[in-house]
């Protein structure tokens, strides 16, 4: 009987957040990774995890955000643009069978220029590579980790979702994005805006 009981009292399992870095190589000041439920069991969800990179706060892991937006495809609906929604839409309508949730590229700015200068170059390419011309919101973050004494350099985040958006809600999920071959696309597309960027 009681061990029985003992067993009914195990709390179930619960699906972990797992990430993998730069799968296809190292670039220079260009971070790219892929982030994937594992597990059976619920998922927390993402909402938690991006909100840490977007609030501004004391937290010494993530830092604050010194900017912060959602950046939507053309035909998705404007309430998409409110993060809280778009996130609790995403995990509420991500199927069981599917594991994949977003990628995130991480490009690192020059400590001698204003970050509004990097922060608008590296929105341009996540605008046209992932939402203008593959239909992924993105979630965009600048950190400046200098402002709370750290000796990081500043950078942005562009978090992109796995799954596309559109006029009637989320569709499906890019296993390319969420891939090597992912991560070599960003890298090409990343290259016209950084050449432009460094000849200013």
């Amino acid at each position: 009987m009681m061990r029985g009981s003992s067993q009914n009292n195990v709390p179930p399992a619960t699906a972990e957040l797992k990430h993998f870095v730069n799968g296809a190589g190292t670039q220079a000041g260009f971070t790219f990774v892929r982030y994937w439920w594992d597990g059976p069991g619920k998922r927390p969800g993402i909402t938690n995890w991006i909100e840490k990179k977007v609030r501004v706060g004391s937290d010494p892991e993530f830092g604050n955000a010194a900017r912060s937006e959602v950046l939507l495809p053309r035909h998705a609906s404007g309430e998409y643009a409110k993060l809280d929604f778009l996130l609790a839409r995403f995990d509420a309508t991500l199927p069981a069978y599917e594991r994949h949730a977003f990628v995130q590229v991480k490009v690192e700015l020059p400590r001698c220029e204003p970050y509004h200068v990097g922060y608008e170059v590296v929105r341009n390419f996540a605008r046209k590579h992932f939402t203008i011309e593959r239909a992924h919101p993105v979630v965009s973050v600048a950190h400046l980790p200098g402002m709370a004494g750290s000796e990081n350099a500043p950078h942005v985040h562009a978090i992109v979702l796995a799954r596309e958006l559109g006029p009637n809600g989320f569709s499906e999920t890019s296993t390319r994005l969420c891939s090597d071959k992912g991560q070599i696309d960003a890298w090409e597309a990343w290259q016209p805006h950084l050449a432009e960027w460094r000849s200013c």
